[in-house]
């Protein structure tokens, strides 16, 4: 980052640290939702996002009826549609015990994919939790802070577009389940 850079965005170079790991959640899917699911735009003008941190906005609804509160929603409007949803880990929270009570039930909600993002460094133990759990995750993605903002990076193989039109049977189908 350039002298110049620093004098003209002085705000963005003197944000405090996150005190807390509740915090750092927080500004991370408030930054992460910002960064990567603005919608609407032109080419989705009916997409809307809904934040749940720190409080839920929009809940969805599993197939056995239970409340799920993703980090991030994005619905097709009107009528809510479901189609992308996101959760945000910290580095602490990358466990096979996060993955069961929370992964789980995002992966196996019908017609939406699923994104997970992990702190850079947490990529390949998120993957293998998710390989070992059966979880059905459409993309990884990492992300850290720098000195710019919020840096993203995904890391799992893009899906084919197919992929995201098939209903979750014929996905788990096509990958051997």
């Amino acid at each position: 980052m350039s002298s110049d850079t620093r004098w003209t965005d002085v705000d963005k170079m003197l944000q405090p640290a996150p005190k807390s790991h509740e915090e750092l959640h927080e500004r991370a899917v408030q930054d992460i939702a910002q960064a990567r699911f603005e919608f609407p735009t032109p080419e989705l003008a009916s997409y809307r996002t809904y934040v749940n941190v720190p409080e839920a906005t929009l809940p969805v609804t599993s197939e056995t009826g239970d409340e799920l509160k993703p980090d991030i929603v994005v619905v097709d409007t009107p009528g809510n549609i479901l189609k992308i949803l996101a959760h945000v880990e910290t580095g602490e929270t990358v466990t096979e015990e996060t993955a069961k009570e929370t992964w789980l039930p995002f992966s196996k909600l019908p017609e939406a994919a699923f994104y997970l993002y992990v702190p850079v460094g947490y990529g390949a133990a998120a993957k293998r939790i998710c390989k070992k759990l059966g979880i059905d995750v459409y993309g990884f993605r990492t992300w850290r802070y720098v000195p710019q903002g919020v840096e993203i990076n995904e890391i799992s193989e893009p899906p084919e577009i197919l992929h995201a039109l098939m209903p979750p049977f014929a996905r788990k189908l096509m990958r051997g389940q």
